[in-house]
């Protein structure tokens, strides 16, 4: 008996909490000593090497990751750096982890339903880390004891995660958990996800599209509450992208930015009678930490074995100032983790990727599959992001490469039924 479309969805849904939920979201979450988003992703490794498909044929940015990772190795090998807990806890949970979902999603995401499934599992995450940080901004006991749950050990240690913020004035303990993203949503997530589930708005204005207006609302509060300041950026890129992309005329996209002009000095001064000291670090852009960044990364190359090997630590002050510095850009953080040796594969790495992106992003606006183009437009936005922040593909990011693997297998999917639908017309040409 033939599984109900239904079922099917259901199963799906399923399959994809447990991967996907569990890749995004349960990295804090313990089993023992290893996390639950570990066990998940080793388990899924096993199971597709004993179940999965064998002929599946990676991208160029696929390709160069693998090899970006054994570069990285080989690296921190000769630099004897290799061999500390540090970083084979960073191999083994982060690295690895993203070489698996680059390796396994293909092997089980490549229908219409386990795509939609995905889809589903990322907007219930997407609210559930919506709700908590607002309550935390709110400071509602219940947004604590579900941070408590979701990442126990990081909510527990306030003091330490306090001192980690370069900023010298007061901040509130809601803002420091959504920099560090820490059982809340930071501007990484906000800023990756946004595009994604408001794909609706690039298509024609319909009832599905009040759901993106809403969600632009959603991501609008976030981003206030952590005042991530490169969030608010990246969110004001898209939404201009949005205007210039979508299919209208040129006088209708002029009309549309200057409306959203007016809209945002009517709300911010009129309906909130905003005070823009309120807003803490988002519209403070003044930062002492790294206004001396090309100071310390010229010293930092100067020495000739960190220019071609790098120094992948951050144990003493002066490497963790280096880190502050110069490792919060995708580019100049690959210099630190492993110098030129590293540097050269990553700039292809980075290139390619942009390159099937921005590829995935046109087709599939001229064939009107706008899940796959707010997918792409994600990825896109959380590599701008990663040119101010440490996190980004280099560091291993676990948010990309589980985004970047659902766009590719979205995209196949839309090209296979293309394919199809060409096929049946040519049969019934030739009948």
């Amino acid at each position: 008996m033939e599984e109900t479309s239904f079922g099917n969805r259901l199963k799906w849904i399923g399959i994809a909490f447990l991967i996907v939920f569990s890749f995004l979201f349960l990295g804090g979450i313990h089993i023992g000593p290893i996390s639950v988003r570990i066990v998940v992703a080793y388990g899924l490794l096993v199971y597709v090497l004993l179940h999965g498909d064998s002929d599946y044929l990676p991208t160029n940015g696929m390709k160069m990751y693998f090899l970006y990772v054994a570069v990285y190795l080989l690296v921190n090998i000769l630099n004897y750096t290799a061999f500390s807990s540090v970083f084979i806890k960073d191999l083994m949970a982060v690295h690895f982890v993203c070489c698996i979902a680059i390796f396994a999603f293909p092997r089980i995401f490549k229908t219409e339903e386990s795509i939609q499934g995905a889809y589903i599992v990322i907007t219930f995450g997407f609210l559930l880390n919506a709700l908590v940080t607002i309550l935390q901004a709110q400071d509602k006991p219940l947004g604590w004891s579900i941070g408590m749950f979701i990442n126990p050990t990081e909510i527990e240690e306030l003091e330490e995660l306090q001192s980690k913020i370069i900023d010298t004035r007061e901040i509130r303990t809601s803002v420091v958990m959504g920099i560090l993203g820490k059982a809340t949503a930071n501007g990484y997530f906000v800023a990756t996800f946004l595009p994604v589930l408001t794909y609706y708005v690039w298509d024609k204005f319909h009832l599905k599209t009040l759901w993106a207006f809403f969600i632009f609302a959603i991501s609008a509060v976030c981003v206030y509450f952590i005042q991530q300041r490169m969030a608010l950026v990246v969110v004001a890129t898209y939404i201009l992208c949005v205007i210039l992309l979508k299919n209208l005329p040129s006088s209708v996209k002029l009309l549309a930015i200057s409306v959203a002009l007016l809209l945002i000095l009517f709300y911010s001064d009129s309906i909130l009678s905003f005070d823009y000291t309120q807003a803490g670090r988002l519209f403070d852009f003044v930062d002492q930490t790294r206004s001396n960044t090309l100071s310390v990364f010229n010293d930092f190359i100067s020495d000739p074995r960190q220019l071609l090997f790098g120094n992948n630590q951050i144990t003493t002050d002066k490497e963790k100032q280096v880190f502050l510095v110069i490792g919060h850009n995708a580019f100049t953080d690959t210099i630190r983790r492993g110098g030129l040796i590293l540097f050269l594969p990553f700039v292809v790495l980075f290139f390619c990727l942009c390159k099937t992106l921005i590829g995935v992003l046109l087709f599939s606006r001229d064939e009107e599959d706008y899940r796959t183009m707010g997918m792409a437009m994600g990825c896109l936005c959380f590599l701008l992001y990663s040119q101010t922040h440490s996190t980004g593909v280099q560091s291993g990011s676990i948010i990309f490469w589980t985004l970047y693997m659902l766009t590719i297998q979205s995209h196949k999917v839309k090209c296979e039924a293309i394919e199809a639908e060409e096929m049946e017309e040519e049969e019934d040409i030739i009948e």
